[in-house]
């Protein structure tokens, strides 16, 4: 096997987190498939992050051939589990995210306030609801505190803290008053997945069998035969150097078939080199960059122009 130099290999193999969780990471996935089933050509052979299964069962249950590959074994197992119907289980984020809303009722976020909102389906009604019930000052000391950089590298490893903004408390929260003023609560999977920590959505069986592979995403495409006409990357450029993307991106190109479409997130803002944004459309609500492009198109590309 060829050793790699530490730079140009993916950090999500030793895991977001300074310690070994006994589990799975993630119990589900916060992006909105929307964007990809929007995107991707019907029928497309799609090579997606597994994560915790829900873009990859999403895309097969719309009738896409998906190859889902993740780094971490016991979270691949988990996404398999999940594809053959097995119901969601927390993972260590659902089990943090838990801890955020019990700090969150002590800073004021009622039962009856959090069911009033989610019903709502009005995208003005639900930023004024927010602004005047919600997003108090006492919320808003105790969130920026909890995803202050400082703090989170409690738990997190450097590469992943480094990529994140170090106003990330705000950045978020303005992220999710985005999100109420576009997004109807009352039919958003996602806002009650992160309010009250349900499961953020269920998909039909998958129309054809999903591939699942243990692998980094980079050395897979190296030394894959296949060709794909999608790729849905998650946000894997978070906390990877700039030696692993510039490889990822050159394997991705490798194994993209004429046309393909490439669909990334981060939690990061928006750089100059962000080509098409499409984050305000994510109804998961806490992405700073949903990029969508297509591999080797042209600056006027028509996925590049929308957002």
């Amino acid at each position: 096997m060829q050793c790699r130099p530490e730079t140009t290999s993916t950090a999500w193999k030793r895991g977001p987190f300074h310690f070994l969780p006994r589990g799975v990471i993630f119990g589900q996935t916060y992006e909105d498939p929307g964007i990809e089933l929007r995107v991707f050509k019907p029928q497309s052979r799609v090579f997606t992050i597994a994560g915790a299964g829900c873009t990859a069962r999403a895309l097969a249950a719309a009738g896409h051939s998906v190859t889902a590959i993740d780094v971490n074994s016991r979270q691949l197992a988990y996404a398999r589990l999940r594809a053959e119907g097995e119901p969601a289980r927390m993972g260590v984020v659902e089990r943090l995210l838990v801890l955020g809303r019990k700090l969150a009722t002590i800073a004021g976020w009622s039962p009856a306030r959090l069911a009033h909102f989610l019903s709502l389906s009005d995208g003005p009604e639900q930023a004024e609801y927010w602004d005047r019930w919600l997003d108090t000052p006492k919320w808003r000391a105790v969130f920026d505190t909890l995803l202050a950089p400082r703090l989170l590298g409690i738990f997190y490893s450097g590469p992943f803290v480094k990529a994140l903004p170090r106003d990330f408390g705000a950045r978020i929260r303005q992220r999710l008053r985005r999100g109420w003023s576009l997004h109807a609560n009352r039919c958003n999977p996602y806002a009650s997945a992160l309010l009250l920590g349900k499961t953020s959505a269920e998909y039909g069986p998958a129309i054809s069998p999903i591939q699942f592979a243990c692998a980094d995403a980079a050395d897979y495409l190296e030394n894959s035969q296949a060709m794909f006409d999608a790729f849905a990357l998650s946000n894997i450029g978070d906390g990877a150097s700039v030696a692993y993307k510039r490889r990822l991106r050159a394997a991705v190109e490798r194994a993209a078939a004429p046309g393909a479409v490439l669909v990334t997130r981060s939690f990061a803002e928006p750089g100059p080199e962000t080509v098409a944004n499409w984050a305000a459309l994510d109804r998961s609500l806490l992405w700073g960059v949903v990029e969508v492009s297509r591999i080797g198109g042209p600056a006027g590309d028509p996925l590049c122009s929308i957002c």
